[in-house]
């Protein structure tokens, strides 16, 4: 018992000599901050300004035609190497821009297609009855979990997840 109550002191005794030794002080040059548009924050992340959380009724602007062109949203998918036999996980899937695309190319696969908002979820419902898509599970995630269990993920492995 005296060994360990010495351990646990010799323990205690470094936390409090070695504050926060395992945290990385350097700044991350990635970000920046200046004045942007209305609708971000004003930090920006690799040249490209971080916008507020979407809510739902912004909906429209998610799925705007001129998407592609501003995001290369191909590009994107491209780099995600998707296979036919692939899940994925959408985590914040929002109006489900992504989820559709990626359906095409999973077309074996599922999509798990999670967000917290519940119109969000209506819309990619609505989607996926009207043009008939059968690999997509709709989720309702949680604020701090996906709250997901095998009853929807099953036992299957995830070789991509786009957050």
């Amino acid at each position: 018992m005296k060994k360990v109550a010495q351990t646990i002191f010799l323990f205690s005794t470094l936390l409090l000599w070695f504050p926060g030794i395992g945290q990385d002080k350097t700044p991350n040059t990635n970000y920046t901050y200046k004045k942007g548009e209305p609708s971000g924050i004003g930090k920006w992340y690799m040249g490209r300004e971080i916008a507020y959380v979407m809510g739902y009724q912004g909906m429209q602007w998610l799925d705007r035609p001129e998407r592609e062109e501003e995001e290369n949203t191909t590009t994107l998918l491209l780099n995600m190497e998707i296979e036919p036999n692939d899940n994925i996980a959408d985590i914040g899937a929002g109006s489900g821009y992504h989820v559709f695309k990626m359906a095409k190319l999973a077309r074996n696969g599922v999509i798990y297609a999670v967000d917290i908002q519940d119109e969000m979820l209506e819309e990619i419902n609505s989607r996926k009855e009207r043009d008939q898509i059968k690999n997509v599970r709709v989720i309702k995630g949680g604020e701090k979990s996906i709250k997901h269990s095998r009853k929807f993920f099953g036992q299957g492995t995830y070789g991509r997840c786009l957050s």
